[in-house]
């Protein structure tokens, strides 16, 4: 795979990672995970008929190569299943998913030793939340979790477990004022950052917290955060998230609203340097692209592989009830 030039405004001569097809199908095949666990790859996503339809079920697929896939589980609870995330953790492959169901979300777990026999899906922590991006540190499992609803009713939480199925809040990173997604980084001293998604503006805020992680301050993101994940690669923390091709840009505290109603989106990765996210590069283009980010992250002999999803239609302001987008896959050059 090649690096090309993507100009826009915004971004500048930004490098552009080509990216090629994983999953095709005609589907909406989306918000995907992707983990390495017992010498193979293991990729679990949402396969449904549209981004906002309500038959999403969950795929797990596992590859030797990152290129040839075979499906191997399928879960699907009866709601709109969603969202899935991987975490290796005590020698198993654990896998968390959120489903709504009449407009609340119930967050599910299923774990597995050998990658065959998973266990029944089990209901965890709290109804009405929706867990992102847990990570594992120090023999505990950390995540965000966040509560849907108005801007006054959201909020977002730091969660934790000891074994994988009973979490418990440790605090309050945000609330009220339109929270959403939230993925955790640690550094190597234990301090923790949490990139924020915030529904009420273009821009996503940063937290950061010192053990115990009681306490917290915040500062604006600077850049649009969503569909985000974090990975420490290194020594050098990468960001993944999505970025809109504005011209002329818009203020990342712009009301959401500000957005044109017709915009080109696509993904990029920021470097996290010194508290600033700085752009690193594009995958795929921006122009005429579509629906896409929600990227999922993995180091293979030395390389970081991404896949994220692209939907076929034009983003016209909302995100169809029935549409198609295909899993592509990308090789994320490191940082020299």
């Amino acid at each position: 795979m090649t690096l090309g030039i993507e100009h826009r405004s915004e971004y500048g001569e930004l490098p552009t990672v080509d990216a090629i097809p994983v999953v095709a199908d005609g589907w909406h095949n989306a918000f995907a995970a992707l983990t390495a666990w017992n010498g193979r790859y293991w990729l679990a996503y949402r396969r449904g008929s549209g981004h906002t339809a309500r038959d999403g079920v969950i795929v797990v697929s596992v590859s030797s190569d990152l290129l040839a896939w075979e499906e191997v589980a399928l879960f699907q609870t009866g709601a709109d299943d969603r969202d899935a995330q991987w975490v290796v953790f005590n020698g198993r492959l654990w896998l968390y998913f959120n489903s709504l169901r009449d407009g609340l979300f119930t967050i599910y777990a299923s774990q597995t030793e050998d990658g065959r026999t998973w266990s029944e899906p089990e209901r965890i922590y709290r109804d009405g939340f929706i867990l992102w991006k847990p990570i594992e540190r120090d023999g505990l499992l950390y995540a965000g979790a966040h509560r849907p609803g108005t801007d006054a009713e959201r909020g977002a939480e730091l969660v934790c477990s000891s074994d994988g199925l009973v979490w418990s809040r440790i605090s309050t990173l945000r609330a009220g004022r339109g929270e959403s997604e939230t993925t955790l980084s640690f550094s190597p001293n234990g301090d923790l950052t949490a990139f924020l998604r915030d529904q009420r503006q273009i821009g996503g805020a940063i937290l950061e917290s010192r053990p115990p992680h009681t306490q917290w301050s915040e500062r604006s993101a600077g850049v649009h955060l969503s569909g985000h994940a974090a990975y420490t690669i290194e020594g050098v923390t990468y960001v993944f998230s999505r970025a809109f091709a504005c011209d002329p840009p818009i203020e990342s505290d712009a009301p959401r609203s500000a957005l044109p109603a017709e915009v080109d989106q696509g993904t990029i990765v920021y470097t996290y340097e010194e508290g600033v996210l700085v752009p690193y590069c594009l995958l795929g283009p921006l122009h005429e692209n579509h629906d896409a980010s929600y990227a999922t992250a993995i180091v293979r002999a030395g390389r970081m592989w991404a896949i994220f999803h692209r939907a076929r239609h034009r983003y016209e302001g909302t995100f169809r009830y029935e549409d198609a987008a295909d899993l592509l896959l990308a090789e994320v050059p490191l940082k020299k």
